[in-house]
């Protein structure tokens, strides 16, 4: 019985290769196989994307040697000069050529990139042919044009090109001192009040003896000075009354304030139904006394009105003091700077 067994068991290890029977064995051949395909394909793959690539770069370098021909042949002096460099014996010189081309055309591109047109870097070029043969550096007008441009963002009084040499070191010194002293300062009010003896008469713009006196002397004096330490050009004369109303009358300040500013008119004429028409009228009598004196003349002069509205501490006076206050009887004397004028918002005709 136990023989038999054991050769039972001896025919059952026929056909074994390594405890591997012949359909494991293929079966790991085959493995083997595709893991081999694999990794060639991987190969392949990769010089195939490495060729399209370089295919890719052989395209674009093809169209711009074309583009180059192209513009090469719009060019009749870059075509001569082409014909003179074959022509010449010297293969130096062609290659110092080619290279210079090449790199011009590499230059334009970038511009082109950038923005700028081809024409307008031709505008530029030619500028800087001008500047050199006029024997100026190119790099120094340059900085000189961008020190210029920045200083005029900053002070516009110097783009105006009628100021001399003296008026424009004056602006900047007068900048550069407001500016070392924490930046920029403001002119301060002139303040001319009945509480300091500079009266109108009641309800009426007409001048005290005093207040027409100063209005000729001293206070253009002061105004010309503020002026020129803050390097101004407006002045707003605004007129301020109490709470008291005026009264109930007619108006004539729509017909009559314009000849009392062309000195055609008397401003005792001017009769205000409100306090709003009465600080106006009386900043026009100022107005129109100041505007005699010849030292004003090139500066703008406008009259306003803060009617009873504006306390002393330019807060709004909404908390009612319809007293007798001469503090608040006044004229207001500001300085400023005139707004550029934009022609965008000049109304249409109608």
């Amino acid at each position: 019985m136990d023989g038999q067994i054991i050769r039972q068991s001896s025919s059952y290890r026929h056909g074994l290769v390594l405890g591997l029977t012949m359909a494991e064995i293929m079966i790991l051949l085959v493995f083997c196989l595709l893991i081999a395909m694999t990794a060639f394909l991987r190969v392949e793959h990769d010089k195939r994307e490495q060729a399209e690539k370089a295919l890719d770069q052989e395209r674009a370098d093809r169209n711009s040697d074309r583009d180059l021909v192209a513009d090469v042949k719009q060019n009749l002096a870059i075509l001569d000069r082409i014909r003179t460099a074959v022509g010449s014996r010297d293969p130096a010189a062609v290659d110092e050529y080619w290279r210079e081309l090449v790199e011009s055309h590499t230059i334009v591109a970038k511009f082109s990139s950038s923005g700028m047109p081809p024409a307008q870097l031709s505008d530029r070029v030619a500028e800087a042919v001008n500047l050199k043969t006029r024997g100026i550096d190119v790099e120094t007008a340059i900085r000189d044009e961008d020190i210029v441009a920045s200083i005029g963002r900053v002070l516009p009084d110097i783009r105006d090109r009628s100021a001399s040499s003296s008026q424009i070191a004056d602006i900047v010194e007068r900048r550069l001192q407001s500016r070392n002293n924490g930046g920029h300062q403001w002119p301060p009010i002139i303040k001319l009040s009945e509480a300091d003896g500079y009266h109108f008469r009641s309800g009426s713009a007409e001048l005290s003896d005093r207040f027409r006196s100063d209005l000729a002397g001293p206070i253009p004096a002061q105004i010309l000075e503020l002026i020129k330490q803050f390097d101004v050009d407006v002045i707003e004369v605004v007129g301020h009354t109490d709470e008291q109303p005026v009264g109930t009358r007619g108006s004539n300040l729509d017909r009559d304030l314009l000849p009392v500013l062309r000195n055609s008119a008397n401003i005792a004429s001017i009769l205000p139904a409100d306090n709003a028409g009465l600080g106006l009228a009386r900043a026009v009598s100022v107005v129109s006394i100041l505007l005699q004196n010849p030292a004003l003349s090139g500066y703008k002069l406008l009259p306003l009105s803060g009617a009873q509205l504006i306390n002393n501490d330019e807060t709004l006076a909404i908390s009612g003091k319809p007293g007798d206050v001469l503090e608040r009887r006044r004229i207001e004397i500001r300085l400023r700077k005139s707004t550029p004028y934009d022609a965008s918002l000049k109304a249409s005709p109608d």
